[in-house]
């Protein structure tokens, strides 16, 4: 069935913290930022209630985070679930390209961060919890994100994608104030070297990586109507999805997928 017009047509241009041939050591220094961004701002704390949701469906308590880059908001959600919910929960973070330092950082916060690279499209069997994407499902085309979501519903393990990237003209002026946020940031990330400060405020490479990159993660961000359809399309027995978005005073919309085992009970 073909996909009806819309005036934001998805775009897959490139994103240079996805090309293997971007030096991992200028990767590892965008994707830090990101997490910064992401723990100090809280931009993902809507969800808190989705992961218990999914964790509780899973009947587990392990989480096992995709496309992780820099770190990204487990640790701050982690907290959050403990303190409201009463559920702590195992992290797990896990990338294609596995950054040095944020396994450093998982290790002090207490939690984990796998060495070798793991292929969101195919997930070692051995890595069960309920798999979650942040800001990370607009890097897949739509054949290869329907490939993430099938594999955690072949697995019967439950999967929580969320997003605050837009594809809408909101989202594509948001990303013009990022040059700016990186300068306004840079000083909160830990460790702060020399050579972020010089590729920052002297010769200022990582705005402009960091700009790009996200004025193409909104021009590639899946659309709610398209994820419906995406899931819409995995329907089985045994496995039910969820497409919305969330709000929170003070906090940017987050669409999310959520999919979760049906227990035994509710099949019949």
């Amino acid at each position: 069935m073909t996909p009806p017009r819309t005036l934001w047509p998805r775009l897959h241009l490139f994103e240079l913290l996805d090309q293997e041939w971007y030096p991992a050591a200028l990767r590892d220094h965008c994707t830090n930022y990101l997490a910064t961004m992401s723990q100090r701002m809280g931009f993902f704390d809507p969800v808190a209630p989705l992961l218990l949701r999914g964790l509780e469906a899973g009947g587990t308590d392990a989480v096992l985070d995709l496309g992780s880059g820099g770190g990204g908001p487990l640790p701050r959600l982690g907290a959050i679930l403990a303190q409201e919910h009463g559920r702590r929960v195992r992290v797990v973070q896990t990338d294609l390209f596995p950054n040095v330092r944020a396994r450093q950082r998982a290790i002090s916060a207490g939690a984990e961060y796998l060495e070798q690279p793991v292929d969101a499209m195919k997930v070692p069997p051995e890595q069960r919890g309920m798999r979650t994407l942040f800001n990370a499902l607009h890097h897949f085309r739509p054949e290869a994100a329907r490939a993430v979501l099938a594999d955690a519903q072949a697995r019967g393990v439950p999967i929580g994608v969320f997003e605050i990237v837009e594809r809408s003209a909101k989202g594509v002026i948001g990303s013009l104030f990022i040059p700016l946020l990186v300068l306004l940031f840079t000083p909160l990330i830990r460790p702060l070297t020399l050579p972020r400060i010089l590729l920052t405020y002297v010769v200022p490479l990582f705005p402009l990586v960091i700009f790009w990159d996200g004025l193409v993660s909104a021009l590639r961000a899946h659309r709610p109507e398209e994820l419906r359809r995406m899931t819409e399309s995995l329907t089985s027995e045994g496995y039910t999805w969820e497409v919305g978005q969330v709000n929170k005073p003070g906090k940017p919309p987050v669409t999310y997928v959520l999919g979760m085992p049906t227990p035994l009970e509710a099949r019949h």
